[in-house]
């Protein structure tokens, strides 16, 4: 009889999560927007009150659920989430559903502890901002 092993990175024990404390818990999604080169909102994909909810935990575990919203698909994985920049966060996708099963890159702004904004940024496509709340 053989074993299956998981051919992803070890996961990091509790004890050796390299997140910011101040990004662990959970937060609930307050806000999605779309941000043109001049910084001016061009959209709100998922409506003026979208749903959703971020965990950020020990060993550096992650997950994201995002309820859809008219054509804005759902979004939901979970993985790994780990630090690569000052303020940039690599989200490894264990398991997600699709467009989403592969790493998301994430610009991070934290205010006081209880605001957080993670930002994309992909060349030839508006910045698309999640503001979060803390839960």
């Amino acid at each position: 009889m053989t074993s299956s092993v998981c051919d992803r990175t070890k996961a990091l024990a509790p004890s050796e999560s390299t997140l910011p404390p101040a990004l662990l818990g959970t937060w609930l999604l307050c806000r999605i927007v779309e941000v043109d080169a001049a910084g001016d909102v061009t959209g709100e994909p998922y409506g003026a009150r979208p749903s959703g909810r971020l965990i950020y935990g020990p060993g550096n575990a992650m997950a994201v659920v995002i309820r859809e919203h008219d054509s804005a698909t759902a979004v939901a994985y979970a993985g790994e989430a780990v630090q690569t920049g000052e303020n940039l966060i690599r989200h490894v996708v264990h398991v997600g559903l699709p467009p989403y099963t592969t790493d998301q890159l994430r610009y991070v702004r934290l205010t006081d502890g209880t605001d957080l904004v993670l930002a994309t940024d992909i060349v030839g496509r508006p910045r698309t901002e999640l503001h979060w709340t803390r839960g």
